[in-house]
């Protein structure tokens, strides 16, 4: 690049204002993480409510928006009797955590188990696990699958 053309770049760098988000909508910068839990191993399980506390603590609950997207044998960890209800109500209540779970998976262990599952009040039913996870990826969400 010759001379002329560098200082016409660096001109124009220089007039051309920022872009600022306007008052009252969303920075597009803002985090959007999809973090999917589909193993019933409770390191796993112990891992992805850890990535999601420390996103929320690194960049501010205000900041990122975080959905744990729980589907085949990972929605053993939002059972009621799961021994991270305590940490879910936290990370729901105090960091703005969203917690789905796969329905397809909901249908399936209660016609195995002939009996309701009962899982926690912080998730919410979406139809697919997967699909959800693809939503969200569609919308601007990063996936990790820790």
């Amino acid at each position: 690049m010759n001379r002329f053309t560098s200082m016409l770049l660096l001109t124009l760098c220089l007039l051309v204002p920022p872009v600022v988000a306007p008052a009252g909508q969303p920075h597009e910068d803002r985090p959007r993480v999809a973090l999917q839990i589909s193993d019933h191993d409770a390191i796993r399980q112990t891992m992805v409510l850890s990535v999601a506390n420390n996103l929320a603590n690194h960049y501010g609950a205000e900041n990122v928006d975080i959905e744990i997207v729980a589907f085949g044998p990972g929605l053993t960890m939002l059972r009621t009797d799961s021994r991270f209800t305590d940490r879910i109500s936290t990370l729901a209540t105090e960091q703005g955590v969203r917690f789905s779970y796969c329905q397809i998976t909901v249908d399936a262990t209660e016609a195995r188990e002939r009996q309701p599952m009962r899982l926690v009040p912080e998730a919410t039913s979406t139809a697919s696990g997967a699909v959800r996870i693809i939503d969200l990826v569609n919308q601007g969400y990063v996936q990790i699958a820790p």
